[in-house]
């Protein structure tokens, strides 16, 4: 298939969302993993994930992007289909870094690449050489196990993408953890008393997550960390509920940017929980890592955290 709307977008996250000034690259389109938050199964896209074959508009996209004033661009190719899905996208990933390898020579600027997965395919990603100027970040979706179970029906178990960390690391990439999303569940009730229980036991599994994560990767190629709780648009949002689905939580609030979310103290207390943690077994410093993802200032602020970009 050929793609005919723009492969290269800035990407917007929402009115007074932090923008973290980040590009989409579009590599391919929908995805089917089966996770049943996912926003692509709530927009037109294909029921089968595409792969777009006219890679010369790319490269013009990606030149015009790159002659711009800017001197560093981060990328993310796993915001339309999970980077590293079928042989297909591991191709266009290698078609994507080969362009940018000639063009941050062209233009002398600096580039990151981020793929992001829930599959254990970068295993069978083959790598050509690449200039110096341009970093890739391999980036795992990080959820608690039994969430995966329940929500994330046909991805890599939660260890099995941990234990990839090291193998990235050999070849060269750097690691982006990725907290996203982040789901109650299971819920043990609506009273105050069930909510924090259900809190509480939702950061004691991310405990275990970071703990094991801290003890298969090497921490100097840490490039960032993400963090951000569920958000539903109102059309997802109504159609979960008519669905009884799980996702929806008591405490759901419709926000500036449309999106239904957890309210704002439960938003934070997660938040400070995950921060808390990591701070326990990697050091204070990894603050300078951490970005709220898709987060208001106003949230950023009450977690003590300074808005920053991506590329660092």
């Amino acid at each position: 298939m050929y793609r005919k709307t723009e492969f290269v977008k800035k990407y917007f996250y929402g009115d007074k969302v932090i923008d973290l000034n980040e590009y989409v690259i579009s590599l391919g389109t929908s995805c089917n993993l089966g996770c049943e938050y996912c926003y692509l199964k709530f927009v037109k896209t294909p029921v089968l994930p595409v792969v777009y074959k006219n890679i010369d508009k790319l490269q013009v996209e990606l030149e015009q992007t790159l002659s711009s004033e800017e001197k560093i661009f981060y990328f993310n190719c796993g915001e339309t289909t999970d980077s590293l899905l079928t042989e297909q996208h591991l191709g266009n990933i290698v078609n994507i870094i080969n362009i940018l390898s000639s063009l941050v020579k062209k233009y002398n600027k600096e580039v990151y690449i981020e793929l992001r997965t829930k599959t254990l395919n970068v295993y069978k990603l083959v790598l050509p050489n690449f200039d110096e100027r341009i970093k890739i970040v391999y980036c795992i979706s990080l959820t608690p196990e039994e969430i995966r179970k329940k929500f994330e029906l046909n991805t890599a178990d939660i260890f099995g993408r941990i234990k990839s960390l090291k193998y990235a690391s050999n070849n060269n990439l750097l690691i982006g953890l990725r907290f996203e999303p982040i789901i109650i569940y299971p819920v043990f009730g609506i009273s105050y008393n069930n909510i924090k229980n259900s809190i509480k036991y939702l950061l004691q599994q991310y405990e275990k997550i970071i703990s094991f994560c801290y003890e298969n990767m090497y921490t100097k190629n840490l490039h960032s960390i993400s963090i951000s709780c569920i958000r539903f648009t109102k059309k997802q949002f109504k159609k979960l509920i008519k669905q009884k689905s799980k996702l929806c939580f008591p405490e759901m609030v419709l926000c500036p940017d449309k999106k239904y979310r957890y309210s704002r103290p439960i938003r934070v207390e997660i938040y400070e929980g995950i921060i808390n943690t990591l701070k326990k077994f990697f050091s204070d410093k990894i603050v300078e890592k951490i970005f709220l993802s898709t987060e208001f200032d106003y949230i950023w602020k009450d977690c003590k955290i300074q808005p920053k970009i991506l590329a660092i």
